[in-house]
Parts: structure tokens; sequence; C-alpha cells
């Protein structure tokens, strides 16, 4: 972890780090989210903290926004709150 970022580290926050392969794990999220009927328009951003999540390994996700949420759904994720 780079200098800059340790102050960030704590224990309510974990910093992931992302690699090649998460991107084409966020563009086929964002595929999926497009090819469901009907579709879920998932926003970039809410794409990489789905992508962020999963290779954390989180099982649940924290949304109140609409299309977080079905796209979390469609991912498998328990959603909060309920």
């Amino acid at each position: 972890m780079t200098a800059t970022l340790e102050p960030l580290q704590s224990d309510l926050l974990e910093l992931v780090k992302l690699v090649q392969r998460d991107e084409l794990l966020l563009m086929a999220i964002m595929a999926r989210g497009c090819r469901h009927t009907p579709p879920i328009p998932i926003r970039t951003f809410h794409a990489i903290h789905l992508v962020t999540a999963r290779v954390a390994g989180a099982t649940e996700v924290v949304a109140t926004d609409k299309r977080m949420r079905e796209a979390a759904k469609l991912l498998g994720f328990a959603l909060v709150p309920h």
C-alpha cells in the first residue's frame, strides 16, 4: 500500500486493489444489466462498487438507489435495508 493511502486503511475501511481481470468483471456486470429483461442500466460508479464488493468477498450490499439495488440483486447480493 502506498504511503498516501495508508491513512485510509482502518478497522472500518478496507482498501481493495483491483486488477485487469476486475475491469473485465466490471464490463461483464454492465453488460449483464443491459441483457436483463427489462434492462437494468447500471451506472459505471455503481458497477465499480459491485465489482469491489465481489472481489472483497462481500455477500451483502447496502444501497437505497433503485438501480444499484436491482443490479446487486441480479448479481446475487443480499440487500440492506431489506
